[in-house]
């Protein structure tokens, strides 16, 4: 007995030293950390601040040419009927400062280029169907049906070199999409200039843009990749670049005890992300559940007010318009009463899943309750495309139901309302949509 107490203390005091022994080695750990992690830190910061200015440098740039190509939009829009010369004289007033970077600016009808300024030295160009050139087409046309400007580059132009091309949608209000503005830049001058900024900014970058991305950068050497390099984004209209850059003498070099102390935070840091990763996970999880339908999968009320919000202020933006459709099944009632309301539940997922099918990424589909649906689609930029979508709708919602080897006839009934054309209030768009569907169901021959 006397020799197992003896080891039971032999124990208590091995792990007293040891949970002491560790106090004091967290204590003493965490006062170098704080001073390792404290000169990491002021390095990096001082490093991310310098790459700031240049981003700032970069982005200013782009944004003058954005405005010089929508200032010539406006231009065009008030002037319909301008001349050649008249067009070129407001150019040469509206191109300043960076000037000299700019290689072209082409008015494109379509997909057609039907003038370009300069002329003299482009004369070439004017005629040329973008769709024809390798590289350039594919964005003409993203510009063409998503209505939204973009920066590419760079690429390889017609007229010989490189150059990064800004292009911004021309849309008239009655017919849509008219055509593309387009400015070029080029792409060696615009690289000296950025080389001569990384080295004021005493900083090593590589640029790389979506096609180029972990492979080869349009400006820098892709080994900076090996050399822990801070990783940023870059956006110019609505496209991104990724930046790799570093100090131009590269990071400080540590000692042994300052990679002990790293591994150190490594672990702490991981443990707080995993804490971290646990907690927004169950906080996803809630969400998904609350704004979610649990029958069908559709969004619920939960998630109405923000997603209609949303849509209103980026229509507001863009100045497009948002449909509301209200969709509900005819003699759903009549589904439930002769056939259960299990049969019920599942029209409504077939319906559901039926309208997820058919509806884009940016669109939405709520079920309010019942058998009543709602549908929200943005971007919607001719008031015309409102009917043939109303009945694309619905066709895709005449289904053939079979329960208990009994075929049903599954018909629907869609009321729409437009923001902002009808209304600007969503309560008072919804009852128009409603009034709508009302209306199509008692005149429709499939409700009878």
């Amino acid at each position: 007995m006397k020799k197992n107490i003896s080891k039971k203390y032999y124990s208590i005091a091995a792990a007293i030293s040891i949970s002491f022994f560790a106090l004091l080695s967290f204590t003493f750990y965490s006062n170098m950390k704080n001073e390792i992690y404290s000169s990491k830190v002021h390095e990096r910061e001082e490093t991310i601040g310098k790459f700031l200015h240049y981003r700032s440098q970069t982005e200013s740039f782009f944004n003058v040419n954005e405005h010089i190509l929508k200032g010539y939009i406006a231009y065009l829009k008030t002037h319909p009927q301008v001349t050649p010369e008249e067009s070129d004289k407001y150019l040469s007033n509206l191109v300043q400062g960076d000037g000299h970077l700019i290689r072209n600016i082409s008015t494109i009808k379509d997909t057609t280029i039907i003038s370009v300024f300069p002329r003299t030295g482009n004369e070439s160009a004017v005629g040329i169907d973008l769709l024809d050139i390798p590289l350039q087409g594919e964005k003409v046309l993203e510009v063409k049906y998503e209505l939204k400007q973009i920066l590419q580059g760079p690429v390889e132009l017609v007229q010989g070199g490189k150059g990064f091309i800004i292009r911004i949608p021309v849309v008239n209000d009655e017919t849509g999409y008219w055509g593309q503005v387009s400015i070029v830049i080029d792409a060696d001058l615009f690289i000296e200039r950025a080389l001569l900024a990384e080295k004021q900014a005493g900083l090593h970058i590589a640029l790389f843009n979506d096609s180029t991305f972990r492979e080869n950068p349009f400006l820098g050497d892709r080994s900076i990749l090996k050399k822990n390099p801070i990783m940023l984004d870059m956006e110019f209209s609505n496209t991104l670049w990724s930046a790799a850059f570093i100090p131009i003498n590269g990071w400080e070099r540590g000692d042994d005890k300052i990679v002990l102390k790293l591994v150190v935070l490594i672990l702490l840091t991981l443990s707080a992300s995993l804490l971290l990763y646990n907690n927004i996970i169950s906080r996803f999880k809630f969400k998904n559940e609350v704004i979610h339908d649990h029958l069908t999968g559709l969004y619920s009320r939960a998630f109405l007010d923000e997603f209609y919000q949303m849509a209103f202020e980026k229509a507001k933006r863009n100045d497009t318009k948002v449909l509301i459709l209200l969709l509900d099944i005819n003699k759903f009632k009549n589904i439930n009463d002769t056939y259960g309301h299990k049969a019920g539940d599942e029209v409504l997922k077939l319906i559901s899943a039926q309208l997820l099918k058919i509806c884009r990424k940016s669109e939405a589909v709520f079920r309010l309750g019942g058998d009543e649906f709602l549908i929200i689609i943005p971007d919607i930029g001719d008031i015309s495309d409102v009917k043939i979508i109303k009945e694309r709708i619905r066709k895709a919602v005449t289904l053939d139901y079979r329960h208990q080897n009994k075929k049903i006839k599954i018909l629907s009934s869609v009321g729409s309302a437009v923001y902002p054309t009808d209304e600007t209030d969503f309560d008072k768009l919804t009852h128009i949509a409603d009034e709508d569907m009302y209306n199509q169901k008692t005149n429709s021959k499939d409700t009878n």
